[in-house]
């Protein structure tokens, strides 16, 4: 493997436990490594907040510029 990035295996241990935390990933043994995989599902709750967020804010200004023309 190649080194294309500046990230010190630090930097991207460091990373890889924050995303553990925020649970985005997971992790699993393999003997002396650990395999990180994507947990997609907090990125999708995430995404459906801001879709209803959305919709409410549409649905609000749409309001307000039919107040504002009236």
């Amino acid at each position: 493997m190649t080194d294309t990035t500046k990230l010190t295996r630090q930097a991207v241990t460091k990373h890889l436990k924050v995303l553990l935390a925020a649970r985005l990933v997971h992790a699993a043994r393999a003997g002396r490594e650990s395999r990180y995989a994507l947990n997609p599902q907090p990125i999708e709750d995430a995404k459906c907040y801001l879709d209803l967020v959305s919709r409410e804010w549409d649905a609000a200004l749409g309001r307000l510029r039919a107040f504002v023309e009236r």
